[in-house]
């Protein structure tokens, strides 16, 4: 057994290398008596986190080298080593098997409906984070257009803020839209974990159809990664991230991004049209995209300390972030704009603090904390009458047509602003009983404040207060067992959550006619529910487990959803919006077992059913092409199942195929009144039902250059065609988004420094046209080129 050495911890890297130098990759390391076990990484490192100061005996095993065990003595906070070993004299009769859990297979095997997308090679090509998870099994990304616009999540049918987005845990919605996953890039981010269905208890959100987690890099080694595209519809992308640590545990971890493009890409259909000023129209025209323009740019910082003996990790930061976005439509693309645009800030401090076998083995504690503020602006001034030519409207004589409100949009001229400012408070507590049972008890309090404000209103609406809060409150607890010689997981938990809603909107209401009278509109209102489930896995072998979760699921309405946003063409609900609960089970399985020569197979399925009361569903306003709203549908069943194969020959190829298919019905059969609803058992609209993508990439080394390395590959994606509206059902023809089949091919060179990467990226290959929420459509033909540079210390 290790001694110790004032029970201190940090980090033991290293190296795993042949006396030639010849890195040896996906090796097993790991320390003998201990937990500490991992797989070598592509340049042969590997590194183990809060392991104790003390003698240890380290071991090594592969099919390409024989087996060794080396003595260490670990006493420094940041100590690396070199590993030199032999080649295996005979391969296959000196295999040594170590069974060694990948951070992405253990968190795959806990028992929820989980995939984890690793972005170390994905990050090299030209792709944006969006695309990759629309990659993956069961994940749907719905999106309004080109870079910049807006996105929707959907997994397995449930989609909108039933799908929760975690940035290293903390909501993404306390960032803000301008540091976001459309603003992210894959070189930034360690890996993405995506819950289908059921989410663990830690996240401590009210996430109804499942979470997305974006793990960003942390290095405890020196090093320095920046990249740059440029591609089409002028679109140019940077990056860079760095970090750095002393001795001591000093750790500084800083990054920064710009993006920008003019996406102007065609479109063409018939809702693109070209008119004169009697109204006159011509339909189904082909036209570029005028005014939608993005920019964003920002950076991140913190400074604290890591591995160190009083925290695993603590560090105080800081996101700074803008974003400039032109606004070519509404919510469909009927009415197109010329001049209305949108702009925002945020400012982001944050607060982490972890620390294992605090005050006594076993406790665990991690603290997350930020403050952000918030400032989206809308300006609508102009109001000059515009068509998908891209020319302004002109009467005869020269003059603009211009619409009589004086703006695009909204029904005067606006230069309004929202400030939202969110307070963020999470707190994980964990102990350890012994080795096969866990408790955990989390904390966590969101505070949402939102001013609104616009010079162009008149004074005595500015006089009056116009504030929008939330407040919300999840407490949750929950037990882990594992039994049957550790194979069985089980994983019980329950939450309770508290809501208040507070709106002050002043309107005006006149009592003397011609005299303006200004009002307060005050609306408070309490929410206060409970939640709970089960994950279950069962390891049959070391590479087949079953996995199971059922819960009872709540989900509160958020503060755009409750109070609408003007900015973004969002109205209030017509009505009341009332918090929406759904029944949730997962069944799946993960297996990893066929191996033979230098093949693999992996497969990864589930099957799910929901039990939806009260979804909240965004929709188009009745009788506008410009606003949307949230609203309840009463009874909605979702099933379905969705499917990954993945093909490994050796390190040369690598094949997966994911298909999802499910159903989201609309299922209640009569109104209020007593009346059939037309689409009952119908799938509800604007919602796609099947999916599938084949991803091959084709990987060869000492291509043109020795010790270069080369990557090709390909992407096909399919989305079925699906209903976009319910409006004219019983008609003869409904109204259906057309079926979308996409194809991108790249490749990928890293010269033989391991420090140069140029990639180029072919996307929608065969200039399909490509459509999402609402009919809304997204770039054609697009071709893109990537430099990369990384550094890291040895």
């Amino acid at each position: 057994m290790p001694s110790t050495l004032l029970a201190q911890s940090g980090t033991l890297s290293g190296v795993l290398k042949l006396e030639n130098g010849t890195p040896i990759t996906y090796a097993a390391v790991a320390v003998k008596n201990t937990n500490h076990q991992i797989i070598t990484d592509d340049e042969g490192k590997f590194e183990f986190k809060g392991l104790t100061y003390g003698q240890y005996e380290i071991e090594v095993s592969s099919i390409e080298i024989t087996r060794k065990s080396i003595s260490v003595q670990f006493k420094g906070s940041n100590e690396r080593i070199i590993l030199i070993v032999e080649p295996s004299e005979s391969l296959g009769l000196k295999e040594v098997i170590i069974n060694v859990k990948t951070e992405k297979k253990e968190v795959e095997t806990k028992g929820f409906a989980v995939n984890v997308i690793e972005t170390q090679k994905m990050a090299l090509q030209s792709i944006q984070t969006n695309e990759l998870l629309d990659r993956s099994a069961g994940v749907r990304i719905r999106q309004d257009g080109g870079l910049g616009s807006k996105v929707d999540y959907n997994i397995n049918g449930l989609s909108g803020n039933a799908v929760k987005v975690f940035i290293d845990g903390i909501p993404a919605s306390n960032f803000g839209s301008s540091y976001s996953l459309n603003s992210i890039p894959p070189a930034l981010i360690e890996r993405i974990e995506v819950y289908k269905g059921v989410v663990p208890a830690n996240l401590s959100e009210d996430a109804l159809g499942g979470a997305i987690n974006i793990i960003l890099k942390k290095k405890t080694r020196n090093s320095l990664i920046t990249s740059y595209s440029l591609g089409s519809f002028n679109t140019h992308q940077w990056n860079i991230a760095s970090n750095y640590r002393k001795e001591n545990g000093f750790t500084v971890d800083a990054s920064a991004f710009y993006n920008y493009s003019d996406n102007n890409y065609e479109v063409w259909g018939k809702n693109i049209t070209f008119k004169d000023y009697t109204g006159q129209t011509k339909t189904n025209q082909r036209a570029k995209r005028f005014h939608d323009a993005y920019k964003s740019y920002g950076t991140r910082i913190e400074a604290g300390f890591t591995d160190v003996n009083w925290a695993d990790r603590f560090m105080i930061g800081g996101v700074l972030s803008r974003d400039y976005k032109e606004v070519q439509h509404g919510i469909t693309m009927d009415n197109v704009y010329g001049d209305r645009h949108t702009r925002r800030n945020s400012s982001i401090a944050t607060l982490t603090y972890s620390k294992n076998d605090l005050f006594t083995k076993g406790f665990s504690l991690k603290v997350d904390a930020s403050y952000s503020y918030l400032k989206r602006q809308a300006i609508d001034t102009v109001g000059i009458m515009y068509d998908w030519s891209g020319k302004p409207l002109m009467y005869p004589d020269g003059t603009y047509v211009k619409y009589s409100s004086g703006a695009e949009v909204a029904s005067a001229k606006t230069l309004g602003i929202n400030t939202d400012k969110t307070l963020f408070l999470r707190t994980n507590l964990g102990y350890t009983i012994n080795s096969n049972n866990t408790v955990y008890a989390n904390y966590m309090h969101n505070n949402f404040v939102r001013g609104i404000s616009d010079e162009l209103e008149p004074l005595g609406m500015q006089l009056l207060k116009n504030t929008r809060d939330l407040e919300k409150n999840i407490v949750s607890f929950s037990y882990e067992n594992l039994a049957f010689s550790q194979k069985l997981r089980t994983n019980i938990f329950y939450k309770h959550y508290f809501q208040k809603a507070t709106s002050n909107e002043p309107y005006r209401q006149d009592i003397t006619p011609g005299v303006p009278n200004y009002e307060m509109k005050v609306f408070t209102k309490n929410s206060d529910y409970s939640g709970y489930g089960i994950a279950l896995s069962y390891a049959l072998t070391s590479d087949l487990y079953l996995l199971g979760s059922a819960e009872k699921a709540m989900r509160l309405p958020s503060a755009n959803e409750l109070f609408g946003n003007i900015n973004d063409n969002l109205l209030a609900p017509a009505g009341e919006l009332n918090p929406e609960i759904s029944y949730n089970a997962n069944f799946g399985i993960n297996w990893s077992a066929l191996k033979f020569n230098n093949h693999s197979i992996r497969l990864n399925t589930s099957i799910f059913y929901r039990d939806t009361r009260g979804m909240i569903r965004e929709s188009i306003r009745a009788g506008s092409f410009t606003y949307s709203q949230f609203e309840n549908l009463e009874n909605v069943m979702s099933r379905g199942i969705d499917a990954e194969i993945i093909y490994d020959y050796g390190k040369k190829f690598n094949l997966s195929l994911n298909i999802s298919k499910f159903d989201a019905l609309f299922n209640t059969r009569f109104d209020a009144n007593g009346a059939p609803y037309l689409f009952y058992r119908m799938q509800i609209r604007n919602e796609p039902s099947f999916k599938f993508n084949v991803n091959a990439i084709y990987y060869q080394d000492n291509l043109f250059m020795k010790k270069s390395k080369t990557s090709i590959y390909y992407n096909i994606s399919y989305v079925d065609k699906f209903l976009r509206n319910w409006a004219n059902i019983g008609g003869k023809n409904l109204d259906y988004i057309p079926t979308q089949f996409s194809n991108n091919l790249g490749i990928a060179f890293t010269f033989p420094s391991n420090r140069f990467t140029i990639s180029v990226d072919a996307k929608n290959i065969f200039n399909q046209q490509i459509f999402d929420n609402f009919g809304l459509q997204k770039p054609g033909r697009a071709f893109y080129a990537k430099l990369t540079y990384s550094l890291t210390s040895k």
